[in-house]
């Protein structure tokens, strides 16, 4: 109860990324060449945990994939990874 009352009269800030669409793909799109992979990372996804944000892009695919992770405050691009069932 006191959580809703909190959130109610102290909304969390607009903070907004620093990174744009373009300038996260971009790096999504050096990352796969260096990796050398021929694959599209089509989905794209802004995370927002404890004031950070992260960028998420992921195959577009169903049961497994490749994902990149781009901290958004720095710009550092994370390895490519697979997820789910190979």
């Amino acid at each position: 109860m006191l959580t809703f009352f909190h959130r109610l009269w102290h909304p969390p800030s607009l903070a907004r990324p620093r990174l744009s669409h373009e300038q996260v793909r971009a790096l999504v799109a050096e990352a796969v060449r260096v990796a050398d992979i021929h694959a599209t990372l089509g989905a794209l996804s802004l995370r927002r945990r404890d004031g950070q944000f992260t960028w998420i892009a992921k195959t577009a695919t169903k049961g497994s994939g490749l994902q990149v992770t781009v901290e958004d405050a720095t710009g550092t691009v994370g390895p490519v990874e697979r997820w789910g069932m190979r």
